[in-house]
């Protein structure tokens, strides 16, 4: 046997030169991968939180069919909890025997728990960190709220469960008309819309490429730059007041 046979046959693992170049390639693999899998994880959770606004949206539809036109109400925080709420959202909730489960569009969303939990939540909001505001007791732990204008009507009324409340079939051009929206830091289920051209707490969310997914009164969703909304009310023409023209 030659000496240089048996020294191949010696040889059987990597230099550490060779470890270090094989690191180094992986290493540069991963750096250029990262960034598009973080785009296309976050192109997923948009599509997600889309896809919950449009079975929110199905739901209040076929609740309205099923109650006169009416829609839920926002589930303010200053109204305390009432019956219709599109979501009962306190934890615990402040009124005995009553949960998550007793929101009056569960059963149009046939989900219940963490399911009917997670259909209100977009999968990018860090809710679990979300603590309660100022002068509140209960943190909002969900993504999206309702318009305001569903609380009563004419606008501006008290809120109260005797107090006239608008229909659906009110809403001028219902596919300019915002009914849910994604909130960036919720204290409640209800957006002060009319906090959007004064600086105000209530702006839409931007997590989705800076803008914020939408639901409108005919249904659809799209994603919007809060800027979009504040330019619109300064110049007069509100995506939130639902009879305006």
């Amino acid at each position: 046997m030659s000496i240089a046979s048996s020294s191949r046959r010696a040889r059987t693992g990597f230099t550490l030169v060779e470890l270090l170049v094989v690191i180094g390639i992986i290493a540069l693999l991963i750096s250029i991968l990262l960034p598009a899998l973080s785009k296309a994880r976050e192109q997923g959770n948009w599509v997600a939180c889309m896809s919950n606004l449009k079975q929110i949206g199905n739901a209040m539809l076929m609740y309205a069919n099923s109650n006169k036109g009416y829609l839920p109400r926002p589930a303010s925080n200053g109204g305390g909890q009432e019956p219709d709420d599109v979501i009962i959202w306190r934890e615990p909730s402040p009124i005995p025997n009553t949960d998550v489960n007793d929101s009056v569009l569960q059963q149009y969303l046939n989900a219940r728990d963490d399911k009917l939990k997670s259909i209100f939540r977009c999968p990018t909001d860090l809710w679990a960190d979300r603590a309660p505001q100022s002068g509140f007791t209960y943190p909002y732990r969900y993504s999206y709220t309702m318009n305001k204008s569903w609380d009563s009507w004419p606008f501006g009324t008290a809120m109260s469960l005797t107090v006239q409340r608008p229909k659906i079939n009110y809403v001028v051009r219902p596919a300019e008309k915002i009914c849910m929206a994604e909130e960036k830091n919720p204290n409640d289920g209800r957006w002060e819309w009319s906090n959007n051209n004064s600086g105000g707490a209530d702006e839409l969310a931007n997590r989705h490429a800076k803008q914020g997914n939408i639901l409108f009164h005919d249904w659809h969703v799209e994603r919007k730059y809060f800027k979009e909304l504040t330019d619109a009310d300064a110049a007069g023409r509100s995506y939130w007041i639902i009879d305006a023209k």
